[in-house]
């Protein structure tokens, strides 16, 4: 009856005749050292043991405890009860599937028992032991560190308080101080992914099995949304317990640990993630119900392991992390820059076909600095998503950041009568709450629903352009959250224009006071302005609008970038456009040059 079917996860034993010789409650017993070995070395291999044994709970421990091995045994079942429910209960209660589960014990009647209430369990009799480490089955991954043992002695830990417990399962998780992190950075974890992508069934929605390769090209793809979740709380952490991927606004993956299963994880990932569609694929285990309320689950900011630090403050020009927030213009910057890890979030086209920025800094301090939740009137905007709530500012390791605000310079707001929520909108020279602004729409609005409209006129208040003050403030706000980090702010051209058309009317003036707002803030050391002015000689180095520039403009701007982190350092940052720089110095003395480099 020595059959394993597939990988295991867990190994049941029983004690009398299997792994001890002899019976406890009787003649005694003789402990079988070898046994107790390849408990041990199991554990070291990421596969975790268990006990379903008819004894007296407090005589086994006594003996394990005695030989320094209970702790390695975990939801033990020690109890006069018949087995096959037992085993049914300590895998339901550890997450896991019967097909990664081994059942040894030495009566037949109980191997029956246990593979009628457990379909597609292995099981199997004493004599298999020996063959266990050698198992094809059995071989894990390493584990020396024994972290999967640990995070089931956590999961053991908290179903014994939670019994202990009168409160309800609800009150229970409200209490847990549950937290997750969403890391972006998924490469240094891309084995401890694909493990989890290989492995886990109950929990996953799309059952999309790829290789490695596979998956490296898809989290590769800039037009693909990736990241994997660290969860722990007030019991302990439980490491990399889901992962997704996102391309045109579809789940490939979305697939959580069993460590995590009753936690509410998955449903307040959906939410979190917009809710993109999502085919399930077979069964699985918790089916989501993102309308119940997960307020007790707290996001947290947690650095990727390649950094090793909240933003890699050891980083080099080799390894340091730039992201780019902005709209068209730094879209163009970042193709004239060859840099070993840059992130963008840039403007997008949405599945409505209309054009997406959440780079204003109203949207930045409403959504990531508010405690309000506008999920209900963001759900009701065709040009905005509850997607969009998630900023790689906030989300990802990065060390110095560059960003456009150039939509805070050209934006109307709009105030929700209701929720109080301010969105920007179009150019801050039009009151689109006035129905006759709606006769002859411009061309760049064409595709905008008239619904939408209608909304506005019915539910928002025009309260045009952003204060530079507001602006200011804003700016701050950032910039004193990342102090430790480096931030470089593109400002707006300056140059006058022939044939401006209706909305860009008053737009120079507009930029010249926004300047001037970039420039008083002096007293952030660690934020840098780049001067496109000083790149802007014509009207000529514009195209249609005075916030889009000829190509070379952009390539200056890119080399005032790598100026800035020029240095005589042995790292250098180089440009597509063969542009070169010499050596470069490490990060912290970049940053010092940064700060004497201001141009306020």
């Amino acid at each position: 009856m020595n059959v394993i079917n597939d990988k295991i996860k867990l190994v049941i034993w029983d004690l009398d005749e299997t792994y001890w010789n002899g019976t406890l409650s009787e003649e005694g017993i003789k402990y079988i050292p070898e046994n107790h070995d390849i408990v041990i070395k199991l554990a070291q291999r990421g596969i975790v043991s268990s006990i379903c044994s008819k004894n007296n709970y407090d005589d086994v421990k006594s003996v394990l405890v005695e030989k320094e091995v209970w702790n390695y045994f975990v939801f033990s079942e020690i109890d006069w009860k018949a087995k096959g429910q037992l085993v049914k209960k300590i895998i339901a209660d550890m997450g896991l599937r019967p097909t990664n589960v081994l059942f040894i014990d030495d009566n037949l009647g109980n191997l029956n028992e246990v593979s009628f209430f457990n379909e597609k369990i292995s099981v199997a009799e004493p004599s298999v032991i020996g063959e266990l480490l050698s198992s094809k089955f059995l071989q894990g991954k390493n584990d020396s560190n024994l972290s999967r043992l640990n995070q089931y002695k956590i999961l053991e830990h908290k179903r014994e308080v939670k019994g202990e417990s009168n409160s309800s399962n609800e009150d229970f998780l409200k209490n847990s101080a549950i937290k997750v992190s969403i890391i972006n950075d998924v490469m240094p974890e891309i084995d401890r992914v694909l493990e989890l992508v290989e492995r886990t069934n109950q929990l996953n929605y799309t059952k999309y099995r790829c290789t490695k390769d596979e998956l490296i090209l898809d989290i590769l793809d800039d037009k693909n949304i990736s990241g994997y979740v660290s969860v722990e709380d007030k019991f302990g952490a439980y490491g990399i317990s889901g992962f997704y991927l996102i391309s045109n606004n579809k789940l490939v993956h979305f697939l959580f640990s069993c460590r995590s299963m009753n936690m509410g994880i998955e449903s307040w990932l959906y939410n979190y993630l917009g809710r993109p569609q999502l085919d399930v694929i077979g069964d699985v285990a918790i089916n989501l119900a993102p309308d119940l309320d997960y307020s007790y689950i707290k996001q947290t900011i947690k650095p990727s392991k390649a950094s090793n630090n909240s933003h890699n403050k050891n980083a080099t020009l080799d390894s340091a992390r730039l992201l780019l927030v902005g709209g068209c213009d730094l879209d163009q910057v970042v193709h004239y820059l060859s840099y070993p890890y840059i992130d963008t979030d840039f403007n997008y086209v949405n599945s409505k076909g209309l054009n997406v920025h959440k780079e204003h800094t109203i949207l930045i301090r409403q959504l990531c600095f508010s405690s309000i939740n506008y999920d209900e009137v963001l759900d009701s905007i065709p040009i905005l998503d509850i997607k969009d709530k998630v900023y790689k500012l906030f989300n990802t390791d990065w060390d110095c950041l560059i960003y456009s605000p150039l939509n805070d310079y050209s934006r109307g707001l709009y105030k929700h009568k209701e929720f109080g929520f301010i969105l920007p909108f179009d150019s801050f020279n039009i009151n689109w709450c006035d129905k006759s602004n709606w006769v002859d729409l411009p061309t760049h609005l064409t595709n905008i629903p008239k619904e939408f409209l209608f909304d506005l006129y019915e539910n928002y208040i025009f309260i045009g352009a952003i204060k530079s003050t507001d602006f200011k403030e804003n700016i701050s706000l950032i910039a004193k959250k990342f102090k430790d980090r480096q931030i470089i702010i593109l400002n707006g051209s300056e140059q006058t224009l022939g044939n401006v058309k209706t909305w860009e009317t008053d737009m120079k003036c507009r930029h010249v006071e926004m300047n001037k707002a970039l420039n008083e803030l002096t007293e952030l050391t660690n934020l840098s302005v780049i001067d496109v002015n000083e790149f802007i000689i014509s009207e000529a180095d514009h195209l249609d609008n005075i916030r889009h520039y000829r190509k070379n403009i952009y390539m200056d701007i890119a080399k005032n970038i790598a100026k800035i982190f020029n240095s005589d350092s042995e790292k250098k940052l180089k440009l597509k456009s063969k542009i070169a720089t010499d050596s470069f110095l490490s990060i912290k003395k970049v940053f010092k040059a940064l700060k004497r480099r201001l141009t306020f």
